[in-house]
């Protein structure tokens, strides 16, 4: 029995984050629109209003895709970015292929932070975090609702430098009212 229970141990201290490391939990989403394209499909379905084969098409259409948008916001809600000293984990439970990716802090080269006219509040800008392992072609790309203390963490441990405009901005006061992209890089 202590057998097991030292297994169980290891096993819950390997998925829990180390104490050191800050974990910031997933975005607020709106449902509404997969919630109201699912019900549709099955309001045709209830209401018999699948008679020709061209309306139960369409109402199959509706349930299939009412299911991937509400599958996409359940991915956004539980995804958690954790900051560690050894890198960026971005850590997703429901997603079927790669739940966890580590990004070591040398290979994040690059965080724009893009604000759109219309933004009017911090929690509409976006950041879009880039990372590229050594020897690859390929570049990932994470996006995210904008945090400040997540990108101050960033921009501190990957030792990423202002470019251009980034130089000047206070990240606790952003500008709004025009479009602008500010980008700090290696």
């Amino acid at each position: 029995m202590a057998n097991a229970t030292e297994t169980t141990l290891s096993q819950v201290e390997e998925n829990v984050p180390s104490r050191e490391a800050i974990v910031f939990s997933g975005e607020s989403r709106n449902m509404a629109i997969g919630f109201a394209m699912l019900a549709a499909g099955i309001a045709a379905f209830v209401a018999d209003l699948t008679d020709t084969f061209f309306a139960e098409a369409t109402a199959w259409v509706f349930i299939i895709w009412g299911l991937l948008f509400l599958y996409g916001d359940l991915l956004l809600m539980t995804r958690k970015f954790i900051v560690t000293e050894e890198g960026l984990e971005i850590y997703i439970p429901f997603r079927f292929w790669s739940r966890r990716k580590v990004w070591a802090w040398k290979n994040i080269y690059r965080i724009d932070l893009v604000i759109d006219r219309r933004d009017t509040h911090p929690r509409d800008c976006k950041i879009q975090i880039y990372h590229q392992y050594p020897g690859e072609i390929s570049i990932d790309r994470e996006d995210r609702d904008f945090d400040p203390e997540l990108v101050a963490l960033i921009i501190e441990r990957a030792r990423l430098k202002p470019d251009g405009e980034a130089a000047s901005i206070n990240l606790d006061n952003l500008p709004f009212g025009r479009s602008a992209v500010y980008t700090w890089k290696k």
